[in-house]
C-alpha cells in the first residue's frame, strides 16, 4: 500500500465534524483497504476517535493555524432567571431575579463560558454597542440585571420562535468559520422546543418554570461544561 501522509488529509478534516472509512472511499476514491489503513492512522494520531469525530483542536494544531475555543451557556430567560414565584416585574412582564443571575454567574466563574441569549428578550436586544440606544426597555432591564452581577450577554441566535435548536447550530456554524471553535455548550431552558430533532437534547439542562435556575441546575451545568469536547 502506497505510503499515506496523514498532513495532506488534515485541510478535509478540518472542515467537517465527522468522518468514516465509507466517506474517506468515496470522497478520495480510495479502496476500502487503504480508506480503512487512513482511518485506523487517523484515530492512532488523535485526529479523530473511534466514532469519526474529529479532534478539531488537533487538527488545527498539526495545520500551525490559531484558533481560539470558547464554551458557551445558551440562555433562556422565562423560566430560568424568574419562576412562578418571582415578585419582580418589568411593565406587565415578570422580572429577573437577582438570586437566580448569581447561580448563572456561578456557572460562569467556574467554566468561563460565554452567554448567548436564546430568550425572546431578545428581539430587541443588540450586541452592538451603537445599537444599544435602539433597544427596548426589556432589553436593556436584562442588560442592567446582568451587568449588575458582572455578566453580560456576548450575542443572541437568530430563529423563527420554535426552532432555537437550528438557531444554536447556525450560531455555532457562524463562529467556526470565524475560527471560533465551540468546546463545549450547553442550553438553560425551560422548554424543550426543537433540540430533540436538532440532537441537542444531551446539551439541554431544562429548568422548571415553577422554580427557574437552582443549585441542582449549577452543578449539572458545571459537570457538563467541565467534559472535554
Amino acid at each position: 500500500m502506497d505510503e499515506l501522509n496523514l498532513k495532506d488529509f488534515l485541510p478535509y478534516l478540518k472542515d467537517r465534524d465527522l468522518t468514516s472509512i465509507s466517506h474517506l472511499q468515496r470522497d478520495f476514491a480510495f479502496g476500502f483497504n487503504k480508506a480503512r489503513f487512513l482511518y485506523e492512522s487517523l484515530i492512532k494520531e488523535n485526529f479523530i476517535n473511534e466514532k469519526g469525530e474529529i479532534n478539531k483542536k488537533k487538527v488545527y494544531e498539526a495545520l500551525g493555524e490559531n484558533r481560539r475555543t470558547v464554551k458557551i451557556i445558551f440562555l433562556d430567560v422565562d423560566g430560568v432567571l424568574n419562576c412562578a414565584s418571582t415578585p419582580d416585574k418589568i411593565n406587565t412582564f415578570t422580572g429577573i431575579e437577582d438570586k437566580k443571575v448569581l447561580l448563572l454567574k456561578k456557572i460562569v466563574q467556574k467554566s468561563k463560558a460565554l452567554i448567548v441569549l436564546i430568550s425572546t428578550w431578545k428581539l430587541n436586544w443588540y450586541v452592538t454597542p451603537s445599537r444599544k440606544s435602539e433597544q427596548d426597555e426589556l432589553a436593556n432591564y436584562l442588560d442592567e440585571k446582568l451587568a449588575k452581577a458582572g455578566l453580560k450577554a456576548l450575542g443572541k441566535i437568530n430563529d423563527d420562535w420554535v426552532d432555537r435548536g437550528e438557531g444554536i447550530l447556525d450560531y455555532i456554524s457562524r463562529l467556526e468559520k470565524k475560527k471560533i471553535h465551540v468546546d463545549n455548550f450547553i442550553i438553560l431552558d425551560d422548554g424543550r422546543f426543537d433540540y430533540k430533532a436538532s440532537h441537542l437534547t444531551p446539551n439541554l439542562i431544562q429548568t422548571s418554570p415553577k422554580t427557574g435556575l437552582t443549585e441542582k441546575h449549577v452543578k449539572k451545568a458545571f459537570e457538563h461544561l467541565s467534559k472535554p469536547d
